[in-house]
């Protein structure tokens, strides 16, 4: 083999390598990966609803009203990202409607180690268009994916669309549209 040649072999097996490493780095992030990344952060939702969402939980505080007949929510729950959706187990949640009595259920979550009990998981369960609920963990499904935004179906026929700017849109079976806004991302 001539010199030259074997210049020529090294060169087109490094700028092979190189055409590898490249469509390697350059993958997009899967479905999962966007859900996660569009979602994590704080999100502000209507006059008073803040929901925080991080890699494993998402937690939602929510007062309306007036402080003789207040509407407040404050709940807690476990959260996983998938390809096929998002699962989420709620682990606390504190209620009370106007005129009401303060209503608390938790889930004893928290073991005898002080750690949290794992989210019952199975990703079998997300099922494209539709929601479903099985043993406390609500599987919303993404139905459609895009470069800008995710639509996930939620629970009662319910929508939500998710943005790649920080903005989302719930769309109840009923009609109509409700805005949230990232205020901060998290990475």
């Amino acid at each position: 083999m001539s010199h030259d040649h074997w210049r020529e072999n090294v060169l087109l097996i490094v700028l092979m390598a190189m055409a590898v490493l490249v469509s390697c780095t350059s993958q997009s992030p899967s479905v999962g990966e966007k859900l996660a990344e569009w979602r994590k952060g704080v999100w502000i939702s209507g006059a008073g609803t803040y929901t925080i969402y991080t890699d494993s939980h998402y937690f939602v505080l929510s007062y309306t009203g007036d402080s003789a007949n207040p509407n407040i929510y404050c709940g807690a729950s476990q959260l996983r990202f998938h390809d096929k959706g998002m699962a989420r187990w709620q682990i606390v949640r504190m209620r009370q409607f106007p005129g009401g009595a303060m209503n608390l259920s938790r889930l004893d979550a928290i073991t005898a180690d002080h750690t949290e009990t794992p989210m019952p998981y199975d990703t079998s369960l997300f099922t494209p268009g539709t929601c479903v609920i099985e043993e406390g963990v609500i599987y919303d499904a993404v139905t459609e994916v895009t470069d800008d935004y995710i639509l996930l179906a939620t629970c009662n026929g319910d929508h939500e669309k998710i943005f790649a700017n920080g903005v989302s849109a719930y769309m109840p079976a009923s009609g109509g549209e409700f805005y949230s806004y990232r205020v901060e991302e998290m990475k």
